[in-house]
């Protein structure tokens, strides 16, 4: 060992000692690594515009991504080189008011894991309910992220098939779960995995708060034909029919887990075709028989939607009430291809999604016109990290003034949050 003589010597040496390792050792990044995501090479101009770029993007090999994570002696560390997931709040905003998601999911771990570090934040909670009929690998993959994440939990549940009571059961127990958590979650939301996010977090955060504390659930009637042969008297409530995909603020999500009546809800609807779209609905939709926070009354809202706009003393912006979950029905509004009743948006649909009201689309899956996917997620990526400026959510807490007949009650029309 040589030792140097002198005062200045060593301070010379630990001064060039310390350079050296601010430059090429921990001189801090003003940029995050990069990830898959970033590292795909697409024009994102045309896309983003709704046109096709002359070379088409190869479809990403999804077999390769899951046998990275497969075969890796670091799991945690490998996904997280493969995506990105924010480590600290991006805002203040955003750390006081964490949100909550249930997600039911059963295959395609990659487009799972590119949808799910898009939302994830380290404030927020999320549940993963994973079918024990999916692929062994799917499951362990999926289980080993809640000991990478502390804010993601994972439940292994009993086979799930479309349109199965199984679905429901899950998602009900997924907002159970959360609901006990110490975390000051106020929204809960559910997704699929072939959901994607229109809004960033803080976006998000900003609908959110303008809700008040409502729920914002898809108010439709009931088809009696999904009872088979039940007898509607039976149930706990009077049905009406949501989509599954809801946004439930948390004292309501309190409110249904320490509840008798959804138990009752789910054991009724076991037998019935669809079990999960007469959920939510009932639940929310009869304020005053089951008056969970939040709620509304939707047979006053059904009674005067279809004259509501002649009634309007100002006009309106074209928007309706709901905003959980954009979702198109009709192959004319399609510009890609339809599946299962519902449309797989594409190129053509990205100008239409991104001007969207709602707080996610669904569906996009990376087999078909994958550019779509990619550059929603690049440009939702561009906005997390450079918030828009000139987002407003003041406009979805408008409430337009409406006059109906005076023979019908009114009282609770005035807890409606949506936009006509």
């Amino acid at each position: 060992m040589v030792r140097l003589k002198g005062s200045f010597s060593c301070v010379a040496v630990y001064g060039s000692l310390v350079i050296f390792t601010y430059l090429f050792v921990a001189k801090p990044s003003s940029r995050p690594p990069t990830d898959l995501l970033d590292d795909l090479e697409i024009n994102c101009t045309n896309i983003l515009q709704g046109l096709k770029n002359e070379k088409q993007l190869e479809l990403i090999n999804t077999k390769m991504i899951e046998d990275k994570l497969w075969n890796s002696t670091d799991r945690c560390h490998t996904v997280k080189s493969m995506f990105r997931f924010n480590e600290v709040p991006l805002s203040e905003e955003e750390a006081r008011f964490p949100l909550s998601y249930g997600l039911l999911v059963y295959k395609e771990l990659s487009q799972v894991l590119f949808m799910l570090s898009s939302i994830y934040q380290p404030q927020n909670e999320y549940c993963i309910a994973v079918g024990e009929n999916s692929a062994s690998t799917f499951l362990i993959l999926l289980e080993e992220l809640s000991d990478c994440f502390p804010n993601v939990h994972f439940m292994k549940r009993p086979p799930i098939t479309w349109g199965s009571y199984e679905i429901i059961n899950s998602v009900y127990d997924c907002l159970k779960f959360l609901s006990h958590l110490k975390s000051n979650w106020k929204y809960f939301q559910y997704l699929s995995g072939v959901d994607i996010p229109l809004k960033t977090n803080l976006e998000m955060v900003r609908i959110l708060k303008s809700l008040n504390g409502t729920a914002n659930v898809e108010i439709k009637v009931y088809e009696n034909r999904r009872l088979l042969g039940q007898n509607e008297t039976e149930s706990p409530l009077p049905l009406f029919k949501s989509s599954l995909s809801s946004l439930i603020p948390r004292k309501a999500a309190n409110y249904l887990a320490s509840s008798s009546i959804p138990q009752q809800l789910l054991e009724f609807l076991r037998n019935t075709w669809v079990a999960d779209e007469g959920f939510w609905g009932t639940l929310f939709g009869n304020k005053g028989l089951f008056d969970v926070p939040g709620s509304l009354n939707f047979e006053e809202w059904i009674y005067f939607k279809e004259n509501a706009r002649a009634n309007l003393t100002k006009p309106t912006d074209g928007w309706f009430y709901y905003i959980s979950r954009h979702q198109i029905w009709f192959e004319s509004g399609c510009h890609n291809h339809m599946k299962d009743g519902s449309c797989v948006f594409g190129i053509g649909d990205v100008s239409n999604l991104l001007q969207a009201k709602a707080l996610v689309a669904h569906k996009l899956y990376l087999t078909s016109e994958p550019e779509a996917y990619f550059c929603l997620l690049k440009e939702h990526r561009r906005r997390t990290l450079n918030p828009d400026s000139t987002f407003d959510a003041s406009k979805y807490s408008e409430l337009p003034q409406v006059e109906i007949s005076q023979d019908r009650p009114v009282s609770e029309l005035t807890h409606l949050n949506w936009i006509l």
